[in-house]
């Protein structure tokens, strides 16, 4: 890491911020932000990675720039490509800039640049630096480092639980836990998210859409993931009745690949009695580009995830209502917050969301 001057950090922040709200949006590419800035301190372009993962950030910040990115200096929260996809390489636009200084958030873990682009910046004389563990730049890339680094998405848990410790009815499904506050703050986190996955006994009792239904974001569409069973999925679900104006997918045990409706994608992968393996299907998720997948399933995916230990940040929606003896378990095990804490999760965040309360765990 070369040194960063509190200077380099704050631009650095601008670039995460302008970029973090469209996180979800960029396919398989990182949602990456780039601002160039004048020796005198002046913003001159910026730029976010567009919907579908290109153009990049640092093309159109350059742009926007012109003629004054000359001397100036290139933010950008990820070392820049070098190498061609359907656009060129980013550093060469980088070096035709005439910039003189270009500061990374961090260098890119993919093979095909893995620090390439800063070598030859460095060769061709500009000033180079490079973050280190930043924490506003891992939060941002987190599902682009997951994919690359691990094979696997970011794997963020969500689960509305009463008070009393339940999730909903075993006879009729969803129940209305939490208030308004609350549900707009999950379709948020669907529109941040490339995927949301729930689990098949969820896509039966609950029948969920697992849309985007939040004013101004309504091209955001995640691709929606169920993960199947022994069981049948009937093709009347309203996950499969709108698949023209966002994508389905069926991750099923490879010997029970025609059992399931057609009108969705269905990916096999290794299994065990019609069950998927769940390590598998997340690399199957990776290999087609998704970086970042919210779960909503109910207990049993959950737990099976938490048992595998496959999930990397678990949201606790705790609503005011009681639900009573007959309701679902959140959890086979203790109380949710106490089988969190035994697997090593720690709470980063706990606030109230409208009359329910929020508490944010992550592996410690």
């Amino acid at each position: 890491m070369t040194h960063l001057t509190p200077a380099d950090l704050r631009w650095l922040e601008a670039a995460a911020r302008i970029a973090m709200p469209y996180r979800g949006t960029t396919a398989e590419n990182p949602t990456v932000g780039a601002v160039v800035v004048s020796p005198d301190g002046r913003m001159l372009g910026r730029g976010v990675t567009a919907a579908g993962g290109r153009p990049h950030a640092e093309p159109q910040a350059l742009a926007m720039a012109g003629q004054g990115a000359r001397g100036a200096t290139l933010y950008v929260t990820l070392e820049p490509c070098n190498h061609w996809g359907q656009t060129p390489p980013c550093v060469d636009a980088v070096l035709a800039s005439g910039v003189s200084k270009i500061v990374c958030g961090a260098s890119d873990p993919d093979p095909r640049t893995a620090g390439q682009s800063i070598d030859r910046v460095r060769a061709a004389g500009l000033d180079v630096s490079v973050g280190d563990n930043l924490a506003f730049i891992e939060r941002l890339h987190e599902g682009f480092f997951s994919r690359v680094r691990r094979q696997r998405p970011f794997i963020t848990a969500k689960l509305a639980v009463s008070r009393d410790g339940r999730i909903g009815h075993a006879d009729r499904g969803n129940v209305a836990i939490t208030g308004e506050d609350a549900r707009r703050w999950t379709h948020m986190q669907r529109a941040l998210s490339d995927a949301v996955m729930v689990g098949a006994a969820t896509a039966r009792l609950d029948n969920p859409r697992l849309n985007v239904r939040l004013e101004g974001f309504e091209g955001r569409a995640p691709l929606r993931v169920v993960v199947a069973g022994k069981s049948d999925l009937p093709e009347s679900l309203n996950l499969f009745a709108t698949t023209t104006d966002q994508p389905a997918v069926i991750i099923a045990e490879n010997t029970r690949l025609e059992s399931f409706p057609q009108r969705a994608d269905i990916i096999g992968v290794p299994g065990q009695d019609g069950r998927p393996d769940l390590g598998a299907a997340l690399q199957a998720l990776a290999f087609r580009g998704i970086g970042s997948v919210l779960v909503e399933g109910g207990a049993g995916l959950n737990d099976a995830l938490l048992d595998a230990g496959l999930i990397d940040r678990f949201h606790f929606l705790e609503g005011d209502v009681e639900i009573g003896k007959n309701g679902i378990p959140a959890t086979v095990h203790a109380s949710l917050p106490e089988r969190l804490a035994q697997l090593g999760f720690g709470v980063v965040e706990s606030r109230a969301l409208g009359c329910d309360m929020l508490t944010t765990f992550e592996k410690v």
